[in-house]
């Protein structure tokens, strides 16, 4: 028993060294929006991936889950000056949800989209699409790790979204850049 708690301890060090770029505990906030709540039930161990894989990279992560769209700008209100970033699957509200969408801009904080099918995306705009930091969409469950581990390395990397960071190029906001200069 000893020495398997010594090899998920090592597993555990040599996965943060290789994704992580710093040690920052970051605290990240998953918003789950209409239905996915539903869907998320029928994955078998979702919470406990989530927590092993925040664990592994050693972030904080909290998730929230409301069919109702002001519990989840609540969450946004309550959470935005002590959270570094969030993944939002806004579920129902992908193309109706404006209120959400401009408290997660308001929040000033970076912000990425998933989805876990990309059909989601294909037929349907999304109104989050411009104005999230990244999009992550089509592995199922681990979209939310791809995304998890993308808004990580983002806020570890200075020149891209680190909190903090003095270097001109970088933004902690976590809004898009324009293409257009």
């Amino acid at each position: 028993m000893g020495s398997r708690r010594i090899r998920v301890s090592l597993a555990r060090r040599v996965l943060r060294r290789a994704l992580r770029r710093g040690d920052t505990a970051w605290r990240i906030i998953i918003l789950n929006g209409p239905n996915v709540g539903q869907v998320l039930r029928r994955i078998d161990g979702f919470d406990e991936q989530v927590a092993a894989w925040a664990d592994g990279l050693g972030v904080a992560v909290e998730q929230r889950t409301s069919n109702h769209e002001g519990r989840l700008l609540e969450a946004i209100h309550a959470t935005s000056d002590e959270t570094h970033g969030y993944l939002v699957n806004p579920g129902g509200l992908r193309m109706i949800g404006e209120s959400l969408r401009h408290a997660l801009r308001d929040a000033k904080r970076p912000h990425v989209l998933v989805h876990l099918d990309s059909s989601e995306l294909r037929d349907m705009t999304s109104i989050f699409a411009p104005s999230v930091t990244s999009i992550v969409s089509g592995f199922g469950a681990y979209s939310y790790l791809g995304g998890l581990v993308a808004l990580v390395r983002g806020l570890d990397d200075e020149t891209f979204l680190a909190p903090e960071s003095t270097n001109p190029i970088s933004r902690p906001h976590g809004a898009p850049r324009s293409l257009y200069g």
